[in-house]
Formats: structure tokens, C-alpha cells, sequence
């Protein structure tokens, strides 16, 4: 299930070329390390360039995009390699922003017999750490948005969302 490409992550055969040298042979965490800083140096993180529904092919295409593009083309890459892998939707806190953004990285699997998931946060090219807030998990950012709805009615309706974090002592 978790090895199966979706729309989202389907990789174009000029991804699978460009990180050919990259791709793990290996489930380690150095290895999946070395792919995420393949990935980060090669996608520029870009706002405004991408949206939901970009493809991690198009978003290689144009060397551009946000959090959930890395993690599309990271699950791309690593189900292409054969690791299971998952999109995990969720926060990132930084105490230098002052703003609290949504944010996105991966969950691959380093041991299938016990089940042993270790997460990856592609943007920043590193292990989650107390800074990620983990909301939901799926396949790809449809089946772990962090926010769903149905929404039926007249204009001039607006949704925002506000998330306030502080640290425990």
C-alpha cells in the first residue's frame, strides 16, 4: 500500500534519472538522509509556485516548490527504491517566525518486521525533532490534508484558521 505511487507522486522518468546516483539501496537513515539533502539542494523552496494539486514531477520540472512538494518527490523516490513510505501533514514551530506555518515531511519505514517508522523532514533536511507537530498521515497530501470540507452556498464566505503553540516548562 504505502509502496504504491498516486497521481501526486508518480515520478517522471527525468526525476528518476536526475537522482538516480541518490537513490537509497539501503532503508537507513543515512541513506534516506543523503536522498532528503539530494532533494532540498535540488528544489528550490519557492511560495506562490506551487499549490495542492502540483505533482511532484511538475514541481521537479520547475526546480520549485514548498514542504509537500519535497515530501511528494521524497515519496516518489523512495517507493521507486522500494521503500514504503508515508505523507505526514502537520506544524512546524520556529521560535524566529512569527508565524506558525503548516508544514509537511515523510514517515519512511526502516524495519518492516517490527514496524519501526522514522520520520523525515525534507525541507530543512533533517529527523523531526519537538519543533514538528504531527496532524495526519496518508499516502500523498489529499489523504492527510490537515483541513477537509465540503462547502455549499452563496459567495462571501472566508475560512481562516489560527494556531497559537507554547513551549511547556
Amino acid at each position: 500500500f504505502l509502496l504504491q505511487q498516486t497521481n501526486l507522486t508518480e515520478p517522471s522518468e527525468a526525476m528518476l534519472d536526475y537522482f538516480s546516483a541518490s537513490l537509497p539501496k539501503t532503508n537507513s537513515i543515512d541513506a534516506i538522509l543523503n536522498l532528503a539533502t539530494a532533494v532540498q539542494k535540488s528544489i528550490q523552496y519557492a511560495p506562490g509556485q506551487t499549490n495542492f494539486a502540483t505533482t511532484a514531477a511538475q514541481s521537479f520540472a520547475m526546480k520549485s516548490g514548498v514542504c509537500q512538494d519535497h515530501a511528494h518527490i521524497m515519496l516518489s523516490l523512495c517507493r521507486a527504491a522500494q521503500i514504503p513510505a508515508r505523507y505526514v501533514s502537520g506544524y512546524f514551530f520556529a521560535e524566529e517566525s512569527p508565524n506558525l506555518a503548516s508544514h509537511a515531511w515523510i514517515d519512511f519505514c526502516s524495519d518492516i518486521e517490527r514496524g519501526l517508522w522514522i520520520s523525515v523532514d525534507i525541507t530543512h533536511a533533517c529527523l523531526i525533532d519537538a519543533r514538528h507537530i504531527r496532524l495526519a498521515v496518508g499516502r500523498d497530501y489529499y489523504s492527510a490534508a490537515p483541513v477537509k470540507g465540503v462547502r455549499s452556498g452563496g459567495a462571501g464566505e472566508e475560512l481562516s484558521a489560527s494556531i497559537s503553540i507554547q513551549k511547556l516548562s
